[in-house]
């Protein structure tokens, strides 16, 4: 306390005081702090400050509920304020609710008061003022009399006062617990509403025990650097610039022990700053909305949002936004999202004073929020790093004590005991050869990741019955595949809790495989069970996300439980950003336990909206950063205790894999598919044999939708369904060996559409990011970019795979016999790898439709210099003529 005193006395150049900051005085002296004007000032600053931490029960040990009474009072309740308008000599009563809502703990009122008796209000006959017995509280039960406040002032004017709440826990941690809620009266002739929101403050909702109370919020003095890309403009301060400095200072060093908490909470504050600002442009005005009959829930709205299906914006079922009647600028309400659906979500839980407003042909303004929650998740996973004892999974140190890996006798799938780099994997895994530091399994495309690791996991799992395995990914697509895999073993191991697939029930239903049932922990999210912390403890195999493993990690540490997971597993590893891989890290896994980080660096990595956070180190997963900066696992080096690259590839065909391989892996890639006939097929039968590669040259012109950054391309849709019709109809390929991937959403609808009027309903179309971990004997790929200078848009919005290496990567290799693109090859061949391919089509004689080697150098720089020439013209009449604005450009 004292320190803070002294932080705001301003002192003057020679060192001496000068201006007091809480009281705004000049010239004071030390003895200022001993006043009691400044104590006063002092104490509603520290009021003001931090009365947020008391507005809020974190912990849901105790819920405040206060119910207004009056003949014509306007009300409404939000963060902790309790608002009321009255005409004057208007009574009112707030009556104040108290639960225990523990189910173990009981509680004791020390003491309930109001924080001053001035303004008019009034706690008379209170038996829980300072000085009383204190009460007890058992769980689950009520406070028998509620707390009621009286107000009553003939002067029209704005009124308010706090009132406490003390209690305190009766157990071994004799914790106390202090709860606000701040009554504000507005005295006035006509009576209206004085918030811009309608919301009851605590209401018992799944999607309200993980609001956002802005746990590691974005610091006040930086959210301007942020929003500025790390910059300030010359008026700032002084502290400012040196604030600005030290961020940029801190990226520019990169990662280091010393710096690395640090380093990303900045960067987390960095792309939550950019996704605010992102989502503010998704806020709709003169929308409509519907009422929707649905059985599950009282009342919805179906609203129509343009751009949801390409995730613009990207909501997600419990995320909150706010409803405001158009051109009703003193109202809003507050929605919780139900459901998402391609183009339209359902939300509910307004309040009733909703259906005084809707019409339906009435129009609102929508405002879009942050889901804070996987942002607060990575936060305190960063945060606690240090401190739980795991560094040495971010900054490994070689193993001391490595023992030989025995042979495994038997093995659960024959098919790894005869690979040689899965066999070792496996071995290394199982006898922990790399210590607390991370093993890396790396697995390029096709090359059975996922089977190694699940092998790994059944031979722990046999091997010793303490070890609880728990296995991360990013995705719930990834956590079904791995238990899907996992549970094709389950009649060898004993019946009950051996395997859980453990969800969130926000999650998608209707993705979960059958065959999970009987092990998840839910079927919808009307038939779902919350896992009790005993329960999770008893399962041998847990297989979750690694967001929703801090769920468990959150419920051990309340519980005071030592960590409990033996060995984690994360799958997918390289699409996870770093932060999301410390969750179950720092949450779950033992000091001693193992950390196997399994991915591929060259495929789909973090998904980041900040592009300048992608660069800095947000798009660089904990696996590639080791991989890349670790000497541990250097190519050099390449020590299997540490890490291995599998190098049979068992989907492709070889002409497949052959430029993947030598754009991405140095050529050490295997290609051990079986021959398939169609590799050799011409699909659309102009010649008599052909490869497993094709290019088919569309000159067309791409289109959007108003602004919409995804594209369609009708003529490419055309021409897949003619490859489509070919497959099926004359080549007798069923339609679910058949894949279509292209990298806008609004091209997979147009796809989708064609295919159905056409019968081929059975056809899977996707974007990139949906093909990850997939495969089909045949691909068709539609790049739809027809504008060759939109290349660089691709690159700051990070759409489509046209200049991504990894997006690249993924889409090609997803094919084992034949892969075919189609694209306009004037755009495509001002990309490297596009040109390789094309001119590998062109050497194997699979290269059809428009080429664009017809168009020479000289024709091309004839139309240059004419245009070249008419630009000019241009230019100088607009600079005759000042009114007209004219840019010079390169052509």
């Amino acid at each position: 306390m004292i320190e803070e005193l002294k932080m705001s006395l301003k002192t003057d150049k020679d060192g001496k005081p000068n201006k007091c900051k809480v009281c705004s005085l000049r010239n004071v002296e030390m003895d200022h702090f001993e006043t009691e004007k400044h104590k006063q000032n002092a104490c509603l600053k520290q009021y003001t400050t931090n009365k947020s931490q008391f507005i809020i029960n974190r912990k849901k040990v105790v819920s405040v509920c206060c119910e207004v009474t009056s003949s014509t009072a306007s009300t409404n309740s939000i963060h902790g304020k309790i608002k009321v308008s009255v005409k004057p000599d208007e009574p009112v009563q707030f009556k104040f609710t108290l639960t225990n809502e523990s189910r173990t703990n009981c509680l004791e009122v020390v003491e309930i008061d109001l924080a001053h008796l001035k303004f008019n209000f009034e706690l008379p006959n209170n038996p829980y003022k300072p000085g009383c017995e204190p009460y007890s509280m058992p769980p689950k039960t009520k406070l028998p009399d509620k707390i009621v406040v009286s107000f009553k002032s003939p002067h029209i004017g704005q009124y308010e006062t706090p009132i406490l709440f003390n209690l305190k826990r009766k157990d071994d941690s004799d914790e106390t617990i202090v709860l606000l809620r701040e009554m504000v009266v507005f005295v006035e002739k006509t009576v209206s509403l004085h918030d811009n929101i309608i919301s009851p403050y605590e209401r018992k909702k799944v999607w309200a025990k993980d609001k956002s109370d802005d746990i590691f919020g974005i610091p006040k003095t930086c959210k301007k650097i942020y929003a500025n890309k790390l910059n300030v403009d010359d008026k700032a301060s002084e502290a400012e610039k040196d604030l600005a400095s030290d961020i940029r200072h801190t990226f520019d060093v990169g990662i280091t022990e010393d710096n690395y908490v640090k380093f990303f909470h900045n960067l987390l504050w960095y792309e939550e700053t950019v996704i605010r600002v992102n989502i503010k442009n998704y806020n709709m005005s003169r929308a409509t909305m519907k009422i929707q009959p649905n059985p599950n829930y009282d009342i919805v709205y179906s609203l129509t949002v343009p751009g949801l299906s390409e995730k613009r914006p990207s909501l997600m079922i419990g995320d909150l936004l706010f409803v405001r009647p158009h051109n009703q600028q003193e109202v809003m309400f507050e929605a919780i999202v139900k459901e998402v659906n391609e183009n339209e979500a359902l939300i509910g839980d307004l309040h009733a004073k909703f259906t005084n407003y809707y019409a339906m042909d009435g129009l609102f303004d929508i405002r879009f929020f942050l889901s804070r929650i996987s942002l607060e998740r990575m936060h305190k996973a960063v945060n606690d790093i240090r401190n739980n004892g795991h560094y040495t999974r971010i900054f490994p140190k070689e193993n001391e004590c490595v023992k030989k890996a025995p042979p495994i006798l038997n093995y659960f799938n024959p098919l790894v005991e005869a690979n040689l780099e899965q066999r070792c994997a496996v071995e290394c895994i199982v006898t922990n050869s790399s210590g607390t530091a991370p093993y890396l399994l790396h697995g390029p495309p096709g090359t059975g990741k996922t089977i190694t690791i699940v092998e790994a996991i059944l031979q722990l799992a046999i091997s010793e019955r303490n070890y609880h395995i728990m296995v991360c990914t990013d995705s719930n697509m990834a956590a079904d595949h791995v238990a899907s895999m996992l549970i094709q073993y389950s009649h060898l191991f004993p019946k009950s809790n051996w395997l859980l697939r453990a969800n969130s029930k926000f999650r998608n239903w209707e993705t979960l495989p059958k065959c999970l049932l009987k092990y998840s922990n839910g079927t919808s999210r009307h038939h779902f069970i919350n896992i009790a912390i005993k329960d999770f403890m008893s399962y041998r195999i847990v297989v979750t996300t690694l967001s929703h493993a801090a769920k468990f990690g959150r419920l051990m540490a309340r519980r005071r439980i030592g960590h409990h997971i033996s060995h984690l597993f994360i799958d997918e590893a390289a699409q996870a950003s770093e932060p999301a891989c410390l969750i179950p890290v720092c949450g779950l896994l033992k000091k001693c336990g193992s950390l196997i980080l399994a991915g591929d660096p060259h495929q789909l990595g973090p998904v980041v909206i900040s592009r300048n956070a992608a660069e800095i180190g947000l798009g660089t997963s904990l696996m590639e950063r080791l991989k890349k900066d670790n000497s541990l696992y250097s190519d050099s080096r390449n020590d299997p205790n540490y890490v291995i690259m599998l190098r049979n590839n068992f989907r492709s065909h070889p002409d497949i894999l052959e430029i993947p391989d030598k754009l991405f892996y140095k050529g050490q890639l295997r290609a051990c598919s079986t021959e398939d006939p169609l590799s050799t097929t011409d699909i659309l039968g102009e010649k008599e044999t052909s490869r497993a590669i094709v290019f088919h040259g569309v000159l067309s012109k791409e289109e959007r939708i108003g602004k919409s950054p995804s594209f369609f391309n009708t003529m490419e849709c055309e021409m897949v369904l003619q490859y489509v019709k070919r497959l099926v109809q004359v080549h007798e390929v069923p339609m679910s060996d058949i894949g279509i991937v292209t990298p806008y959403i609004r091209q997979v609808y147009q796809i989708k559409k064609s295919l159905t009027e056409c019968g081929f309903n059975d056809i899977e179309v996707g974007t990139v990011e949906a093909y990850q971990g997939k495969e089909k004997r045949v691909v068709i790929i539609s790049t739809v970019r027809a504008n060759c200078n939109l290349l660089d848009y691709d690159a700051k919005f990070q759409l489509g795979f046209l200049v991504d290496d990894k997006r690249f990567n993924v889409a090609i290799t997803r094919a084992k016999a034949k892969v075919i693109i189609i694209g306009n090859p004037l755009c495509l061949e001002k990309d490297v790898k596009w040109r390789m391919y094309m001119d590998r089509c062109r050497e194997l004689g699979t290269y059809h439709g428009f080429d664009s080697k017809i168009v020479s150098d000289d024709s091309s720089q004839q139309i240059i210099d004419k245009l070249g020439q008419l630009i000019q013209h241009i230019g100088n009449y607009c600079e005759r003529d000042k009114k007209l604005n004219f840019k010079f450009g390169i052509i």
